[in-house]
């Protein structure tokens, strides 16, 4: 039965677009080897992430996740089996948010969301993701996907 892990962070750092596709080379070759599929969003340097294979690899590439000093602020928002990957078809899925998503998900007192408060707010994270996983991936939102500076 595959695992899923799901965390939220914080960038120490401005990531620009080069260090979002390094990050994301890096990921989508390491999580190949793995057995790992998933999807990372990102925001005005807020991370959003899904990982899912077996357990054991899942928490150890979330411990070397907590180490890198390219983020901090780490937040376990759920972890559990389920009964089959949600995100099958990609090492590591990514889109780059602006804010606009949020539409779908009206904060209750008006107030403005970023990707990290999103996530956090009860059961969001997995809504979220659903969310992106359903509608697919804006291929003009992935750093990989153009050349474009």
């Amino acid at each position: 039965m595959p695992f899923q892990l799901c965390y939220a962070s914080t960038a120490t750092r401005e990531m620009k677009r080069a260090d979002l596709l390094e990050l994301l080379t890096f990921a989508r070759n390491r999580n190949a080897a793995l057995g790992v599929t998933g999807l990372l969003l990102f925001q005005d340097r807020h991370f959003l992430q899904v990982l899912e294979g077996e357990v054991e690899t899942v928490r150890s590439l979330f411990k070397r996740i907590c180490a890198d000093t390219r983020h901090g602020k780490i937040a376990l928002l759920f972890e559990e089996l389920v009964s089959e990957r949600q995100y099958p078809d990609w090492s590591m899925g990514f889109q780059a948010l602006d804010g606009s998503e949020w539409m779908e998900f009206p904060n209750d007192d008006g107030r403005e969301k970023d990707l990290r408060a999103m996530a956090e707010s009860m059961g969001r994270a997995k809504e979220l993701l659903l969310y992106v996983r359903r509608h697919g991936l804006d291929p003009t939102k992935d750093v990989g996907a153009s050349s474009a500076p």
